[in-house]
């Protein structure tokens, strides 16, 4: 008890990078940034600055990106009012589970530069967000709350959208980085691009390998688990052209494969059990410029390919081996008008197709998928009114139309209006519904259900956000949702069977706080607290269905410009009890718990950069995942350069 007495304090002191450390490294006279000047593209689709917008958007910018060298994007994301990132702080490789607002995973959308990203094999169409490097971000832009009149199927409760690093100004421009840290962890990146005339280009390469530690946690600590590495090979090319001032045309390529250690499940150990993850993303986007709006169209095309291999090794054990493999191809086009200054107009539409393959053999019969039978397509069309500078009044109003090959049709509408006060104040609305679609395995895998309806939702938001003496960036939300035939799974005694099914209603309902404080110009305070509470209502039951979830979590930090080369935080985060699911048994308790990280950055001059990342300096140990374990105090540094 002593201990925490002493640690906790240094929540509200001094710990984590929030969502402004972009400011730290500011010169002496700077002053703070008001953030509703800045200028975002996901919550309209195009360029809007967020005193035109009543949504809930926060930026990550690359002077943010800067600061965290060496973490994870999960770990980053984890650090964000109202996100959780269920095993960022695992060993690489694990599953990570993106939960928004207390939206189940697959409800947050995950794009590259707009480009949705879908995993059409896994139960959640959840896409791995162990592929991405944060070496080859440019920033990334937040979007809460319901976004399904602009963005679809899974934006149930929020978007993510990761902004690529662009093309240099120059010929030719090189970045990059090498790192080396706990569990023989390396990390190695290289980018290059440039423009010469009308043609640009851009690449990259990023390697990172770790001996990592046993995922499975070991509850007696005398089996000698064994350690579970990981090995991940990226990158990335894309060549634009210009045909114009106002037309460009940019081809790209992504390609990632990461190996991983499996163990067999909580607190099980597994010597042999591997899982090997490829993933494609290719495509070609056009946006051409005219004198009141512009036009954007974009194909792209998604193969995922995962094979996991389990070699018998005892009596006891069984052989597994599976296949798993999707394709999508996703077509959207839209226009943006500017019917008057103060009235802007999008429309839209978007085609796509998926389908998987899933094959498995095993010394128990298992039954698997294939792409003939489980496949969709689902056609959708949009608009949405933008009215701004109406005397501090904004307001959007919009709606969806979907139609789906396997449960027919759909639609969503959302009212957005805003009102700001001497640009420095706003108090905002959100009303919208939002769907998500049941994916490919919870219609055809052996578990699968092909009566599910998708599953709707009804959404409200309100908050306010303000601007003090150049000194403080304040914003309070709170948020509730109501969800009609939530998906849910099943679990039957064998032998009697299991299978996903539609509950009959989900709610979940809190409030976020974000805020910093420039102290003076060189030093910077953070802090975000999220509340959230839900329940399912089924029949005549009601529980609690946030597992994994904590109903409390803050993060704050203190950052420390030193001089105009030295840069120190600490950084800090709390989670509040939560609850492990367990099917046919009692759900287990996860015990509340903190962590604190240090960070230091040296700028050695305008090329080089060097810095060094402490976590968990206490040593914690908790479960984020029951029955798996979490990283211990570690550290990793590091040299940046740019040239």
């Amino acid at each position: 008890m002593q201990k925490k007495q002493i640690i906790l304090p240094l929540l509200f002191w001094g710990a984590g990078l929030s969502t402004a450390l972009a400011q730290h490294g500011q010169p002496k006279d700077s002053t703070a940034t008001n953030q509703l000047n800045t200028v975002v593209v996901t919550a309209a689709k195009f360029p809007k600055q967020l005193s035109e917008t009543g949504k809930v958007v926060t930026v990550i910018t690359a002077e943010d990106l800067k600061r965290n060298s060496g973490k994870t994007l999960s770990s980053i994301l984890n650090n964000q009012a109202g996100i959780v990132v269920n095993g960022a702080e695992n060993n690489l490789g694990s599953n990570q589970e993106v939960y928004t607002r207390g939206a189940s995973s697959g409800n947050t959308l995950i794009l590259i530069d707009g480009i949705p990203l879908y995993d059409a094999s896994t139960i959640n169409n959840t896409f791995d967000i162990n592929f991405l490097p944060v070496s080859q971000i440019e920033r990334i832009e937040i979007l809460k709350g319901s976004q399904s009149t602009l963005y679809g199927s899974d934006a149930t409760a929020g978007v993510i959208n990761i902004i690529t690093k662009k093309n240099a100004d120059k010929p030719l421009g090189i970045s990059g980085q090498l790192a080396y840290g706990s569990y023989d962890t390396y990390n190695a990146n290289a980018n290059l691009g440039g423009q010469a005339g009308k043609w640009s280009y851009q690449a990259g390469y990023n390697y990172l390998s770790s001996k990592g530690f046993s995922s499975a946690y070991d509850s007696t600590g005398k089996q000698n688990f064994d350690k579970d590495g990981f090995t991940r090979n990226q990158g990335y090319a894309s060549i634009g052209f210009k045909p114009g001032d106002n037309w460009e045309i940019k081809g790209f390529v992504n390609y990632s494969k990461y190996t991983t250690g499996l163990d067999g499940g909580a607190f099980l150990d597994q010597t042999r059990n591997k899982l090997h993850n490829n993933t494609l993303l290719a495509g070609i986007n056009n946006r051409y410029n005219f004198k009141k709006g512009s036009w954007f169209f974009t194909y792209n095309y998604q193969k995922n390919d995962r094979h996991q291999m389990k070699d018998s090794v005892t009596e006891f054990d069984y052989y597994y081996y599976a296949d798993y493999i999707s394709n999508t191809h996703q077509l959207e086009t839209y226009v943006n008008f500017d019917l008057t200054k103060e009235v802007q107009l999008i429309v839209g539409a978007d085609y796509r197709t998926s389908n998987t393959d899933e094959q498995y053999k095993s010394a128990f019969p298992i039954t698997g998928l294939g792409p003939d039978s489980a496949h969709m397509n689902q056609f959708s069309h949009y608009a949405s009114l933008f009215l701004h500078n109406l005397g501090g009044f904004t307001m959007e109003i919009g709606g969806r139309f979907n139609y789906h090959s396997v449960y027919g049709n759909n639609q969503t509408i959302s009212f957005n209006p805003a009102y700001v006060i001497n640009d420095k104040h706003k108090i905002f609305a959100n009303i919208s519904s939002a769907y998500k679609t049941p994916t490919l395995y919870q219609l055809f895998s052996e578990f699968g259900n092909r009566n599910l309806n998708p599953e709707s939702s009804l959404n409200y938001e309100a908050g306010y956000q303000g601007f003090y003496s150049k000194k403080i960036n304040f914003r309070v939300t709170g948020f509730f949702r109501e969800v009609k035939n939530w998906i849910d799974f099943y679990s039957g005694i064998y032998p009697e069977p299991s299978y996903y099914v539609n509950a009959d209603k989900q709610e979940i309902y809190g409030a976020e706080i974000e805020g910093n404080w420039n102290i003076t110009d060189d030093l910077r305070f953070n802090l975000n607290y999220t509340y959230v509470k839900g329940k399912t209502i089924d029949k005549d039951s009601t529980y609690n269905n946030l597992f994994r979830r904590p109903e409390h979590a803050l993060n704050a930090g203190l950052g420390y410009q030193v001089n105009d080369q030295l840069f120190l935080s600490l950084v800090g985060k709390w989670y509040s009890k939560r609850w492990e699911k367990q099917y046919n048994a009692p759900s287990v308790p996860l015990k509340s718990y903190y962590t604190v990280d240090v960070y230091a950055s040296y700028q050695i001059n305008k090329h080089l950069n060097l810095f060094v990342d402490a976590r968990n300096i206490t040593d914690q140990e908790y479960f984020d995942i029951w029955g798996y374990n979490n990283r211990k105090f570690n550290v990793n540094g590091g040299l940046q350069f740019n040239f």
